[in-house]
């Protein structure tokens, strides 16, 4: 018989054991408060300003600040127009801000601990059954792979750290010499384990208690973020970014550039760019243009900057918590090797944090602007505003083009849902002309993958499709 040391099923059990008793006092006060809430109304009034004013306390100076992009230096929002942010001179409110940037690392802080969490609720659903299927659980080593997700989401948690540490390392050296934000940046990296020291960060002994509360975000966008890295940078996705970027680059090598001028002025836009694969790829490729990526998501740019500047390889656990579809628990606990060595520094390549649609070139006098969108037209609560922006550089520069790449498969509530023909006709209404439009639509020659295990039983598939178009209504 083994010891309760030496099995981790007996382990997993006494530990869950022990803080169900725990849980179950805390549930009785939660559901006794919560009646006395719902049957005072003072007292509800009393509890809901008292909260609005501890997140006020905690959030009013930071929503006021603005954050600019790439060096994450801090302004007031009358200084972030124009020179300190050029990119953004439409951009008089409403863009990325402090606050937003610590909600974010909250999020990425949070990760380990809800993570455990959930495989501790799947543990918790085990009790429900009968003592002959637990002992059959037990048999199987179910438990068992509970706590080896565990130890990989504790694997996967180091580098978030790490992404942690690198994002308030910059933030850190951006404002050094600005003594308006030191108490408020201290704050932000006391919160999560480090001090600042001389201008550099220390981090705190681990038993330190670290005054972070929990945020209202889902932790499904640091997974998604977490995978981007993986599939941007990690070998084992080149299947799904080769199709991509090679017909993003043969349009620009054979059908902007050409054989014209080798001095001509050109810019690459990539909106929605993600953890910036696609973006540092263009930048790489074509070293003589200048490269602007966009990206709005907050988790994806920390990544983004992460990737771009942490010149070591990470390894990630994807799968981690992905249960269905796995033929063994060896598939699901498996490593990528997001390959971030690899990447050379490129002086071309101007990573932004903000909404495109408010987004400017920094400079009116290019011969050519190519916007290369992947993935990202079926983004678009409303796809005219993507239009309308993307036909506003053509006042930067003298010849306007856009490739594009990727499926239409709809989200975020849009209001309205176009089939290919309809873009293509609705392009040539608004005074485009395509060079090219295809479709990948057949299995057999190979569909796109995105972030799919290619060794569960479920995979998913995306077809593409492909146009690249020059526009020519300058009204």
């Amino acid at each position: 018989m083994l010891s309760s040391e030496k099995n981790p099923d007996i382990r997993y059990c006494k530990m869950a054991q022990a803080s169900s008793l725990t849980t179950n006092i805390v549930l009785a006060l939660v559901v006794v408060f919560m009646t006395l809430l719902r049957q005072n109304k003072s007292l509800q009034k009393w509890f809901v300003s008292n909260v609005e004013k501890l997140l006020s306390k905690k959030s009013s100076k930071t929503r006021k600040v603005n954050i600019l992009s790439p060096t994450l230096k801090l302004a007031r929002d009358e200084e972030s127009a124009g020179a300190y942010q050029p990119n953004f001179p439409k951009l008089s409110s409403g863009g990325p801000t402090l606050f937003e940037l610590t909600q974010n690392l909250i999020r990425l802080h949070e990760y380990r601990a809800r993570g455990e969490s959930y495989n501790g609720l799947l543990f918790q659903r085990t009790r429900q059954l009968g003592e002959v299927p637990q002992d059959q659980l037990r048999q199987l080593g179910y438990f068992t792979k509970l706590v080896k997700s565990n130890e990989g989401i504790r694997e996967n948690a180091k580098i978030i750290d790490k992404i942690i540490e690198h994002t308030l390392t910059k933030l850190v050296h951006s404002n050094e010499h600005d003594r308006e934000f030191t108490e408020e940046i201290e704050k932000i990296c006391s919160e999560h384990g480090y001090e600042v020291r001389d201008g550099h960060l220390t981090q705190l002994k681990s038993s330190s208690q670290f005054p972070v509360v929990l945020s209202q975000g889902s932790q499904n966008a640091v997974h998604e973020a977490l995978a981007h890295l993986c599939r941007d940078f990690s070998s084992y996705y080149s299947k799904e970014r080769d199709p991509l970027q090679n017909f993003i680059n043969d349009r620009i090598k054979n059908h902007v550039i050409g054989s014209g001028s080798p001095v001509e002025k050109n810019l690459i836009v990539v909106p929605g760019a993600g953890v910036g694969g696609l973006s540092h790829g263009l930048s790489s490729t074509f070293p003589h243009m200048r490269v602007d990526s966009i990206e709005l998501s907050a988790l994806m740019y920390i990544c983004n900057l992460f990737a771009l500047g942490y010149d070591r390889d990470v390894k990630i656990r994807p799968f981690i918590q992905q249960y269905s579809g796995q033929t063994e628990f060896g598939n699901q606990l498996r490593a990528l090797s997001a390959e971030l060595s690899k990447l050379n520094q490129c002086d071309n390549l101007n990573p932004l944090w903000g909404d495109f649609r408010q987004y400017s070139p920094n400079a009116k006098n290019f011969d050519k602007i190519i916007v290369c969108s992947a993935y990202f037209i079926d983004t678009a609560e409303n796809v005219f505003d993507y239009l309308a922006s993307i036909e506003a550089l053509k006042g930067f520069c003298k010849e306007l083009h856009w490739v594009n790449v990727g499926p239409l498969k709809y989200g975020t509530k849009p209001l309205v849902q176009f089939t290919g023909d309809e873009l293509k006709r609705l392009r040539k209404i608004r005074g485009w002309k395509d060079l090219v439009q295809t479709y990948e639509v057949d299995y057999s020659k190979g569909l796109n993958g995105y972030l799919t295990d290619y060794e569960s039983m479920y995979q998913g598939y995306y077809g593409l499709l492909k146009f690249h178009s020059v526009f020519e209504n300058s009204d």
